[in-house]
């Protein structure tokens, strides 16, 4: 409606969504489109933020458009909480990226979103799961996002697809057990197909020297990450306890 915030529209069609499904199991994806750009947030958000002291961030929008996000996130919890569904619905929050770094500061990590350092790749992940997760637990566990698909089917009893391989691994186990049980996995692995910060390069039309961010993939096994970039420096090895 004219007027209306998308991330309020938003949470407003999950609660209802929730309303409609309280005597049946279901499944909410709640996918914001923030933060994101073009940053457009509410005007007495923004002033708001304007007042405050910068302390390393620089964007007020950016700020109120991260506040929106987290009044919409309330309103689920407290509908669940409402319905008395709580305690038997396990909430997964985390993000695709890093913060933008012309906006925000992912310090201490390095960089952000697009780029192959900690500050691109490394997300929150919060899951809420009463009377499973013991509040405050803290799990220094690497996963990646593939593995919520096999993690929802495991936790709401629906078998895997046989048929194709599955890259990601359950973390039910790790959830029950408060971050004790280990993946035993030997590593993670993702990739990056895309050019970033000139989209002139994307099309052909520039020298690679000139673009922001060049194709790449990672490797994580234990604290070791290697990135591998198709153009440019090729290989960079990090190990992140120490660096």
């Amino acid at each position: 409606r004219e007027g209306e915030y998308l991330t309020d529209r938003e949470a407003d069609e999950a609660v209802k969504f929730i309303r409609s499904h309280t005597d049946k199991p279901f499944f909410l994806y709640m996918a914001h489109y923030a933060v994101h750009r073009p940053t457009q947030a509410k005007e007495e958000l923004i002033e708001k933020y304007k007042e405050k002291p910068l302390q390393g961030q620089k964007n007020p929008i950016y700020a109120a458009m991260i506040e929106s996000v987290d009044e919409a996130v309330g309103k689920i919890m407290s509908v669940l909480d409402e319905l008395n569904l709580a305690e038997r619905t396990v909430i997964i929050f985390t993000s695709d990226n890093g913060g933008l770094s012309d906006d925000t500061n992912n310090a201490p990590l390095r960089a952000g979103k697009g780029y192959p350092y900690e500050g691109g790749i490394r997300e929150p992940l919060i899951v809420r799961w009463p009377k499973v997760i013991k509040p405050g637990t803290v799990s220094h566990e690497p996963v990646i996002s593939v593995d919520y698909f096999p993690t929802i089917c495991e936790l709401a009893g629906v078998p895997l697809l046989i048929d194709r391989p599955i890259d990601g691994v359950s973390l039910a186990g790790h959830l029950k057990s408060n971050g004790k049980k280990r993946l035993g996995r030997e590593a993670i692995y993702w990739h990056f197909p895309h050019y970033r910060g000139d989209p002139a390069l994307a099309r052909g039309q520039a020298p690679p020297a000139k673009a922001g961010v060049v194709p790449y993939s990672i490797i994580r096994a234990g604290d070791w990450k290697l990135i591998k970039r198709y153009e440019g420096k090729t290989f960079e090895l990090f190990n992140l306890k120490t660096d």
